[in-house]
């Protein structure tokens, strides 16, 4: 056999996979609502001519014509690699981008809601973010409804609370004459009617993050006032509902990636009260601050009026407040905190406030002394007000700083005086510098001292001298 033939026997030999019937533009796959299709793209290629809008590796086609106005939505919800999906109008070499998607359809699935024209052609390319083997797309084409409680008239009535509804909001469409609302203008909304039977704070919160949130007062016929809004439904809003009046409350969004929302309405929780102080162990020698730690449930998440009664006929109205006590005792601190929507709480603390204060009042130390030489050293603690334990450290001068020398504690009775003694035998390195200076402190067991700067004293300096050299008198 010539090399010829057997190169032409091996090359009829070889198989090659066809690309997918859906692999050009001109051959898209007609779309009939509710639609599904499984394929493969492992062979598909990309034509000279693909938009490059999106993406474009092994990209396949699909052409829905609207038999009326409304919604289309497509997903590749299922599909087994990472899809982006895209959306156009017109023809062949003018075509005109209407959206495109990677992720919305869970995981690395796509899924894009189209707003169509009837008797209009659109065109769908599904295509992948990398060159994956053993495809398998699903894609799905569904034309869903606008929801039932679309539109202000048709709003969804709420006849208990807790409410929670999930809605899907694909159809879903904002009416021409639709209120305004100073937080945000969807472009897709839903509506609830609301009535309490009895007077009562109201949360409404809705979960993705991406709505807005509007509550009305009144009715479409005589007006709606706008009563609360929020830009960010995550948050939530809380309003205040009166006993027998309707609200109407706009769920909405203008995030085309936003497809369900789960409402959620509720009598809106209690406030949880609560706040500090400082410093910990007040006196009477210094102010107190106290402030508010109140958290709230709902919008905002903030207290708005206060009321603080400081327990001495004191009363106060701001978040936080200085307050100074004449005399210690045990007073019992209350606030009352309130929202903007009406809630409020109560809560309180007994405040102790002791003044401790115990000083230095005498610091005796010798005016001289010789290298060796063993001293007393004399603390006087003076404590005006209450027992304490009364701990006295004593320190000497180097040149690097104060070295700790000894201490101990002692028990000091109210309005007495106590001697803490000392003892010291001066060193070498004392006389190298020809003098010593002392330092004593005072410190207080389990509190602080109201006063702390009479707790330290400095001594004068002892003059150190070598010791007297001792031995035989020699004539």
């Amino acid at each position: 056999m010539s090399a010829a033939a057997l190169i032409s026997l091996l090359a009829t030999g070889v198989a090659h996979a066809s690309p997918p019937a859906n692999d050009d533009f001109d051959q898209a796959i007609e779309v009939v609502t509710p639609f599904t299709a499984t394929q493969s793209v492992d062979e598909a290629t990309e034509a000279a001519d693909d938009p490059g809008y999106c993406a474009t590796t092994k990209s396949v086609w699909f052409t829905y014509t609207a038999p009326a106005s409304g919604t289309v939505v497509v997903s590749t919800a299922g599909s087994n690699y990472d899809t982006t999906l895209s959306a156009f109008s017109g023809t062949r070499g003018s075509l005109a981008p209407i959206g495109c998607d990677d992720d919305s359809g869970g995981g690395t699935q796509s899924r894009l809601s189209v707003e169509v024209t009837a008797g209009v052609r659109y065109h769908f390319k599904v295509a992948a973010l990398s060159t994956p083997s053993s495809t398998s797309l699903i894609l799905r084409a569904t034309t869903p409804t606008a929801p039932a409680n679309d539109d202000l008239a048709d709003a969804a009535p709420i006849s208990a609370l807790p409410h929670v509804s999930d809605v899907d909001i694909s159809a879903a469409t904002v009416e021409p004459d639709e209120p305004t609302s100073r937080c945000a203008r969807p472009d897709r909304s839903i509506w609830y009617a609301l009535t309490v039977p009895g007077t009562t704070s109201v949360t409404v919160s809705e979960l993705s993050n991406s709505a807005n949130l509007a509550v009305y007062a009144g009715n479409a016929a005589g007006g709606l006032d706008e009563v609360r809004c929020a830009a960010h439904s995550s948050d939530g809003l809380t309003f205040r509902a009166t006993a027998g009046t309707t609200y109407h409350v706009r769920v909405g969004t203008s995030d085309d990636s936003v497809n369900f929302l789960r409402v959620r309405v509720d009598v809106a929780g209690p406030i949880r009260p609560g706040f500090g102080f400082y410093p910990e162990q007040p006196s009477v020698v210094g102010t107190v601050e106290f402030y508010d730690q109140s958290s709230v449930p709902g919008q905002d998440g903030t207290t708005t009026a206060w009321h603080w009664d400081l327990g001495d006929g004191t009363t106060a109205a701001s978040y936080s407040v200085q307050h100074r006590y004449a005399v210690d005792g045990d007073y019992e601190v209350r606030l009352t905190v309130s929202t903007e929507d009406g809630r409020t709480a109560t809560t309180s603390k007994v405040l102790r406030v002791r003044t401790h204060n115990v000083s230095i009042s005498r610091f005796t130390t010798p005016r001289s002394a010789e290298v060796g030489a063993d001293k007393a050293i004399t603390v006087r603690i003076a404590n005006t007000r209450y027992a304490e334990d009364v701990t006295v450290s004593l320190y000497r001068s180097t040149p690097s700083g104060w070295d700790h020398v000894g201490g101990y504690t002692q028990y000091v009775p109210a309005t007495r005086t106590v001697d803490f003694p000392f003892r010291y035998t001066f060193r070498p390195e004392d006389a190298t510098h020809g003098n010593v200076t002392f330092r004593a402190v005072a410190e207080l067991s389990g509190t602080s001292d109201a006063l702390p700067l009479d707790n330290l004293v400095i001594s004068a300096a002892t003059a150190v001298s070598p010791a007297t050299a001792s031995g035989l008198d020699i004539a």
